[in-house]
């Protein structure tokens, strides 16, 4: 053999080689063709505009199709590839779609994506937010050089309301359309930032005072009083016709899991939380949509437990609204009068799956909303709609159409499937 050839086939060699790590070799069962359908179909015969959440298949990364975690846009809206497990690898995708009735659309994901890098593309945030450089004096936390954001919060033994330890004492989330928060502390509560604004506020909410927030301002304010209520969508345990919240607890977790441009979630983790019957480990998971006022709330416990409850606080003079509730279906319950605190129009609602509730109450302060014992995870909405919102509801006629309507998609959700 002359040095020419033997030259000639070490190269080819070589190339066949870096061929097979490059592309993958089809003895190794790697596809050809690499790609990634994501498919949606809407079966309503209306159009719909929302974000479809989306698990991605383990088996993709197994056939060397590799996702990448990022923001971008397609040919059919945007698109969040999320890391929510931190193994490096895509688990969830988030899609906001609009839809026509009866509409299906496919897209490629390792294709078709154009990566977003505008930051004014973000449309939902998750913040929690903590004081350094001070320390404790019995149950105040004092001095401080300024708040700064943190994506795990232990709470402290010695927090209560108005520690001064947390920026408006619990984590807040929002969208372009409404903001939420709840107390990490013995209330609970889940409470509502009322926007005037349709950009994102949180980041500046209580820096220019620990409860400035309760004061109108050119975003918006505080405006719901949750006192030792449920507020909106709280959690607690309705025993003996009143509801115990957390006053008691071992040790609480928060955890800001993800805060996305579309898409933004709050885990929180109840160790020892002792009722006047119970007591019990808690998972309670938060997300928040752009384009949904609606935030759903996935709740997983250790045990069977009586009397587990959500609901909304009970005002004097302002009505009730119910939807027809069906055995396996989605269904409100939802208040809509003047009862926000700029004394204007304010619609509740907590929005549920009639298959996971024992009974409907009321109670003193509450609409109550009594969950059947289960260990499996369940999920239900909460939502509010401050009249001042930008572009937002002002009658509780729109109120009860927004409510129907989202009823009606979550009894008929887009149907998603991964193809490759």
């Amino acid at each position: 053999m002359t040095k020419d050839r033997k030259t000639f086939l070490k190269n080819i060699t070589w190339a066949v080689v870096g061929a097979c790590v490059v592309y993958g070799c089809a003895s190794q069962g790697a596809p050809r063709d690499r790609s990634i359908t994501l498919a949606l179909s809407n079966p309503l015969a209306t159009a719909r505009e929302e974000v479809v959440t989306v698990s991605v298949p383990e088996d993709i990364e197994v056939r060397g199709k590799v996702l990448k975690t990022g923001f971008y846009q397609s040919g059919q809206g945007q698109i969040e590839c999320v890391d929510l497990d931190g193994n490096g690898l895509v688990d969830q995708l988030y899609a906001s779609i609009k839809l026509g009735a009866n509409e299906s659309v496919s897209f490629d994901l390792l294709k078709d994506l154009i990566p977003i890098t505008d930051q004014s593309q973000k449309k939902t945030q998750a913040e929690l937010s903590v004081m350094k450089g001070g320390q404790w004096n019995g149950r105040k936390y004092e001095g401080g050089t300024g708040f700064v954001n943190v994506d795990h919060l232990r709470v402290a033994d010695e927090h209560t309301d108005h520690s001064f330890d947390i920026r408006y004492e619990g984590p807040g989330w929002e969208n372009e359309q409404i903001g939420y928060r709840f107390y990490l502390d013995w209330r609970n509560a889940m409470d509502i930032f009322g926007k005037k604004v349709d950009t994102l506020v949180l980041q500046q909410v209580g820096q220019d005072g620990f409860d400035s927030y309760h004061e109108d301002s050119p975003w918006g304010m505080d405006v719901l009083k949750a006192g030792k209520t449920l507020g909106i969508g709280s959690i607690g345990q309705f025993v003996a016709g009143t509801v115990e919240h957390f006053e008691q607890t071992d040790s609480v977790l928060c955890h800001i899991t993800l805060n996305g441009n579309i898409s933004s979630i709050i885990d929180t983790r109840y160790y020892g939380w002792a009722t006047s019957v119970d007591k019990m480990y808690l998972e309670s998971t938060l997300k928040i949509d752009t384009k949904d006022r609606a935030v759903e709330h996935q709740i997983k416990l250790d045990q069977m437990v009586s009397g587990f409850c959500t609901g909304l606080v009970k005002k004097p003079d302002v009505e009730k609204l119910e939807s027809l509730v069906e055995a396996n279906g989605w269904a409100y319950i939802a208040t809509y009068g003047q009862q926000s605190l700029a004394g204007d129009n304010l619609g509740l609602a907590i929005v549920f799956n009639a298959k996971d509730v024992d009974y409907v109450k009321e109670a003193e302060k509450d609409h109550v909303v009594v969950f059947k014992p289960t260990t499996e995870k369940f999920s239900y909405y909460l939502l509010g709609a401050w009249e001042q919102e930008k572009n937002g509801i002002t009658t509780k006629e729109a109120f009860k159409t927004y409510l129907n309507g989202k009823v009606e998609r979550l009894n008929n959700p887009v149907i998603a499937k991964v193809v490759w």
